[in-house]
């Protein structure tokens, strides 16, 4: 597999990107949005590569379209193979240094592009996580776009246009990339990260559709650590407020996974409103017991209560409050919603 065959459950993205290629309309600018883990950089690559590519490939159409010319990368040309191997010199990629990309990095850019290419190709400047450009690097980024170098496309990756600053989004012909699909997040996980199918399902169910989330939460121990804390929150009614307080306790003591962990409580009693009526639409589908026994025990309004209240921690966390306390808050609610 090369090219554009490389990813998964964006057709639609991909459909248009093969169109520019067809129609040999290339912008100067394109921003790919959409949540991390989908694609957005493995489809900016590809494009560099059909750009670029001596012997472009066939890539399917969809039933309705006729056959497709020749638009995607061979993946076995010269240039191919030193793009794949991130050593081609006219294939630029930047990306943030640590939370941020700031103006240092958009003037070497800058002087870079004012050098001729060192090929006949296009050139391609890959800038990954453009939404944390401070504002004096997205004003140098600006001007670069007002006045874009000959022969030159710039793709930005970004969580969505209003993350950019409007003189620069309104500048980039946007391509959106959407949450992958439950199927093929587990063909990934299973053909690619090699889990076991049971794993790849967990994941896959947790992810919000992205590869990387997905695999972070296999990797964390997600799948037991779930089971753990369904034992738990059943188990809170018959317990005192001296054992709620310890498992509040032990939850804030791991700060860094709070998130993920009022995350998935969302998740878990967003299943227990669903289950009544469509139960093969939960989340936690490997959890569909335990979320059986709790749903006769918690009806509807009370999971919209309990979910309110994850709500009001995840944002008391976003407000830097004090992670016990918001914890302890959360637990006792819950415990007194049983």
């Amino acid at each position: 597999m090369h090219g554009f065959d490389l990813i998964r459950g964006q057709r639609q993205a991909i459909g248009v990107l093969t169109t520019l290629l067809k129609k040999g309309r290339i912008p100067h600018a394109l921003a790919f949005t959409g949540i991390e883990g989908i694609g957005k950089q493995t489809a900016a690559r590809a494009f560099a590569m059909a750009c670029n590519c001596a012997a472009p490939q066939p890539y399917p159409a969809l039933p309705s379209e006729a056959p497709s010319p020749r638009v995607s990368a061979c993946g076995q040309c010269r240039s191919c193979r030193r793009i794949l191997a991130n050593q081609h010199p006219d294939i630029l990629h930047l990306r943030p240094s640590g939370d941020m990309i700031r103006i240092a990095v958009i003037r070497d850019l800058i002087q870079r592009l004012a050098i001729k290419p060192y090929e006949q190709g296009k050139r391609v400047v890959i800038l990954a996580d453009a939404h944390t450009m401070n504002a004096e690097a997205g004003n140098a980024l600006l001007k670069l776009l007002e006045e874009p170098p000959q022969n030159t496309l710039l793709i930005l990756t970004a969580r969505q246009m209003a993350d950019l600053l409007p003189t620069i989004a309104s500048r980039c012909q946007q391509i959106r990339f959407a949450p992958l699909q439950h199927e093929d997040l587990m063909a990934l996980l299973t053909a690619e990260a090699h889990l076991a199918p049971h794993e790849a399902e967990a994941a896959a169910a947790l992810s919000g559709g992205s590869y990387t989330r997905a695999l972070q939460m296999a990797r964390e121990d997600w799948i037991p650590r779930r089971q753990w804390l369904a034992g738990e929150l059943a188990r809170l009614k018959d317990q005192t407020a001296t054992r709620h307080l310890a498992l509040a306790e032990k939850l804030a003591s791991e700060k860094a996974q709070l998130p993920d962990v009022l995350n998935w409580l969302l998740s878990w009693y967003r299943d227990l409103i669903v289950f009544p009526f469509q139960p093969e639409q939960i989340v936690n589908r490997d959890l569909g017991r335990q979320i059986r026994s709790a749903a006769t025990r918690q009806d509807s309004l009370t999971a919209v209560d309990s979910m309110k209240a994850v709500q009001a921690a995840l944002k008391g966390l976003q407000d830097n409050a004090n992670p016990r306390l918001t914890m302890e808050t959360l637990v006792l609610q819950l415990a007194a919603a049983q």
